[in-house]
């Protein structure tokens, strides 16, 4: 409830207060002509495409330390057990690879994101990403590729799991992807 002090102790307070001035010109005009809904519906689109070209989402924040010789597998939600199991087990071809061997934290990332948009657009099912094991980098420490592609890999949309290699496909310095189907 408003008391008449409390209103006395407002006017004091905006005593100095001016408006300010509209600005008549910024207002719409009753004789524009409206854009069709389809028309702002693709700008909307084109905007969300852009700004995903700009940002790729992926956190740096939450990376687990992963042993070289350490096996590493995820499996994300609605990907059936049979399905993950023949993953493992190197079961589904292999459509496309790539090599992350020397390249930094940030290149390997903008890279990783480029080649699952790639192979899902292209509609491979299982692809393979080599980030080696960082034997000379460990020292029980989180800094090794292998630590960072784990991390990203759970983040980025499409990705339903993945799974160390067999030791004729890398090993544990590579894993199988396994990719969803490109809208």
């Amino acid at each position: 409830m408003v008391t008449d002090d409390d209103k006395h102790l407002f006017s004091q307070e905006m005593s100095g207060v001016k408006p300010l001035k509209q600005n008549k010109s910024a207002a719409p005009t009753t004789g524009q002509k409206k854009i069709p809904e389809f028309t702002l519906r693709l700008r909307r689109r084109q905007a969300v495409e852009e700004q995903a070209d700009i940002e790729d989402g992926l956190s740096d924040t939450h990376i687990v330390a992963i042993g070289p010789e350490e096996y590493i597998e995820h499996t994300g939600k609605g990907l059936q057990h049979k399905r993950m199991n023949k993953l493992r087990h190197g079961q589904i071809e292999v459509r496309y690879n790539l090599d992350l061997h020397g390249l930094t934290f940030e290149e390997a990332r903008d890279m990783l994101l480029r080649f699952i948009a790639f192979s899902r657009n292209n509609h491979y099912s299982c692809v393979r990403v080599i980030h080696g094991k960082s034997h000379k980098a460990w020292h029980g420490q989180q800094d090794t590729m292998k630590s960072y592609v784990n991390a990203w890999l759970k983040q980025i949309s499409g990705v339903l799991g993945f799974a160390s290699c067999l030791p004729v496909d890398g090993g544990t310095g590579a894993v199988y992807i396994l990719l969803s189907n490109s809208r």
